[in-house]
């Protein structure tokens, strides 16, 4: 059901809505749905600097009806607190966007507009009620931001889930590749599975091993590196 959507999503929507996401990730979301299937895992996405939800939808056609709920996370139109202008989110657009091209409709979708820093020290019971099955990074680029994210996405994804970062290696924002070594040289509970076409996949070291596998079947091609002391699969 997953691939079909996705396909139908690729060839229409994910052309038009206004983003920067190379598209052979969208084949690695394949791989990432058929693992969290064969794990059982349910729950929404959530997203940290959605823009105008080019990769959301992608994620949020993963969610199936009555799943849980989904949070896109943005400053969009507050661009003070964009302080390293890191893309520039419309609201508007991403609702539209929602409608248009979204599996739902955007009718499962909670909109939370504002720094991402702060999430940790609001109500998290609305994340911990229904953690995610899938979180995506791509707000701030500061070494900062990144760090505080992932400390953040830890502590709120499905213990079955995973945590995709982008811009890992990305020359012109060398603050996410800081941030991320930063994060993992503290020994943390999210390990690395997979990095390529601009992304990171890291899954809580409980279930590294069955995400491991699974990519590992699927993705024959991919090499076996290493950052911080993690082993894990690559492609580019």
């Amino acid at each position: 059901m997953y691939a079909k959507w996705l396909e139908s999503y690729q060839s229409e929507g994910f052309q038009k809505v206004e983003g920067w996401v190379d598209p052979r990730i969208l084949d690695i979301l394949k791989v990432l749905h058929d693992v969290q299937k064969s794990l059982a895992v349910r729950g929404g996405v959530f997203e940290i600097g959605v823009h105008h939800g080019r990769f959301f939808i992608a994620l949020n056609g993963m969610v199936e009806p009555g799943e849980g709920p989904s949070f896109a996370v943005d400053v969009f139109e507050n661009q003070e607190l964009n302080i390293d202008h890191s893309g520039r989110g419309n609201s508007g657009k991403f609702v539209e966007n929602l409608k248009r091209y979204d599996r739902h409709k955007g009718e499962n979708v909670q909109i939370i507009k504002g720094d991402s820093t702060r999430l940790r020290f609001s109500d998290l019971s609305r994340f911990r009620t229904n953690p995610p099955k899938v979180i995506s990074i791509d707000g701030g680029h500061t070494a900062e931001h990144t760090l505080s994210d992932l400390q953040f996405a830890e502590t709120i994804v499905h213990d079955q889930g995973v945590v995709f970062l982008d811009d890992i290696l990305n020359v012109h924002w060398l603050g996410v590749i800081d941030g991320t070594t930063s994060y993992l040289r503290n020994r943390p509970i999210l390990w690395p599975v997979f990095i390529g076409f601009n992304k990171m996949i890291l899954a809580p070291m409980s279930y590294w091993s069955q995400y491991m596998a699974g990519f590992r079947k699927a993705l024959p091609a991919a090499k076996t590196v290493q950052l911080c002391g993690y082993a894990f699969l690559a492609m580019k």
